[in-house]
């Protein structure tokens, strides 16, 4: 049989690769593009794969473009494909937002050439590099042959959590969130433990809320913290530059500065922490590798719950299921864990006053975020890529390390010259590299990087970059 060649194969089907496919196909007609991914449809990955239209975006929808050269993108669409009286501070429901970028993929490819693009339902499991092609194997015994390779895996499933008691056999205990099983056959007045109090466990709670349950959901952190609503809000200027602290405990006192002063003009902190956004990652890089790590260890929680604000809507719902006392939060850690015939107890111990209390629930639901330290990772393909040598983690285990452009960089410590990464594989280099705002303009450049290099009178991979460099420069000046 014949093996399938194309010029660019994105494993993964989720936004960062489904929006990389659009770049590529809208810069280069001629390119043959394919997407592996096992999902029934493109575009949606966990986030926007969702099945209840209670899970909001976290953005409001004037912001929400998947294409940084077309901003009013998603908001026009929105208009004409799902309620023409949106407005540019709304958040949307996320199965809307998975339904946009399909339908970006498909106009894409009406507009390239026929056959230029193919989605293979499947799983890739390894790659092999022949004299002239890369081959990727599919986990049923297909292969494909092509010349480069993007990993658009985005998050991978949480951590398999230190608990005693908690085992592959546990029948109360749900390893991730979004297992097909989580919510099933929860009693409707029952009890239900979610590990875990970031945006995730908000999902189950909201979800749970809407499918009619009445019982106590009771949420655990090592901080009990919870993100913060968005508010509407004054206009911050960005105040980060070159001559700003490179140490965390600089930039806090920077921050907490800044934030006084916008309270004395009636402008709330989540201005403040807005105006930080589009300087995040230029951050992240220009402070040392002890301060990334001071950064974990002591400050993550505090700015993610700042930083990845829920919907108002999201958070007036959760508020009042507080006030009401059908959520209770807790801020400790479980001591031991157990399970009877048909229910669980847990043990935790407060994280204030160290005293143990028990709790026994019919589900207990790992709401943690998604594990990144690559060499705990049991898919195939990861698990292939180190083993060849053609990948390996970035210093600080949050992903695999790479250069600037998402080339991967191996053990030898030299960039591919034919895999990359895009999205959250990118977290040690960039930080921010979960959401769409970060991954569209990643998309964007990786799209352009590529569609460049693989252009049949383009063979020099600094040529590329003097080119990306001059748009850039050109850019800057046009601003």
């Amino acid at each position: 049989m014949s093996v399938p060649k194309f010029s660019i194969v994105i494993i993964g089907g989720g936004f960062s690769g489904t929006i990389l496919a659009v770049q590529l196909l809208r810069r280069d007609p001629a390119l043959s593009i394919a997407i592996i991914d096992k999902g029934s449809a493109l575009g949606r990955g966990v986030a926007y794969g969702t099945r209840h239209s209670c899970h909001l975006l976290n953005v409001p929808a004037a912001k929400m473009s998947a294409l940084p050269e077309e901003p009013e993108s998603f908001l026009n669409w929105a208009r004409a494909n799902h309620d023409p009286q949106v407005q540019p501070t709304d958040f949307l429901p996320r199965l809307v937002y998975g339904r946009y970028v399909a339908a970006l993929l498909a106009d894409a490819a009406k507009c390239a050439d026929p056959g230029a693009f193919r989605w293979i339902q499947g799983e890739a499991s390894s790659l092999a590099r022949e004299h002239t092609h890369i081959t990727v194997q599919l986990n049923d015994g297909r292969n494909l042959a092509t010349e480069t390779v993007v990993l658009a895996a985005g998050n991978f499933p949480p951590a398999n959590l230190n608990i005693p008691g908690i085992s592959g056999l546990s029948k109360q205990y749900v390893p991730s969130a979004w297992s097909a099983d989580a919510m099933q056959d929860i009693p409707q007045n029952g009890d239900v433990l979610l590990i875990g109090s970031g945006l995730t466990s908000l999902d189950l709670a909201i979800a749970l809320k809407t499918e009619g349950f009445t019982g106590q959901i009771h949420i655990l952190s090592r901080r009990g913290l919870m993100p913060h609503s968005h508010r509407p809000t004054g206009r911050w200027p960005q105040f980060w530059n070159e001559q700003s602290p490179r140490t965390i405990r600089g930039l806090l006192r920077l921050v907490r500065q800044q934030v006084k002063a916008a309270s004395e003009t009636g402008i709330s902190w989540h201005a403040v922490i807005d105006a930080l956004r589009p300087m995040t990652q230029n951050i992240w890089q220009s402070l040392p590798l002890a301060e990334h790590g001071r950064f974990l260890r002591h400050a993550r929680a505090y700015w993610e719950v700042h930083r990845h604000r829920v919907a108002p809507e999201i958070g007036a719902t959760v508020a009042g299921l507080i006030q009401q006392g059908q959520i209770h939060l807790h801020a400790g850690r479980i001591k031991d864990y157990r399970e009877e015939d048909d229910y669980a107890e847990v043990r935790l111990r407060d994280r204030k006053t160290g005293l143990l209390t028990t709790l026994r629930v019919d589900r207990v639901i790992n709401c943690t975020g998604p594990e990144t330290d690559c060499r705990r990772i049991g898919d195939p393909l990861i698990k292939s890529l180190l083993a060849q040598g053609l990948a390996q983690p970035d210093p600080l285990f949050l992903g695999l390390d790479s250069d600037e452009h998402g080339a991967m960089i191996g053990r030898n410590g030299i960039p591919s010259d034919f895999l990359y990464a895009i999205g959250p594989a990118r977290k040690g280099a960039l930080w921010e590299t979960t959401a769409v705002p970060e991954i569209r303009v990643q998309a964007s450049r990786l799209g352009e990087y590529l569609a460049l290099r693989l252009a049949p009178s383009i063979v020099d991979r600094d040529y590329v970059t003097y080119k990306m460099a001059i748009r850039d420069m050109a850019a800057i000046a046009s601003d």
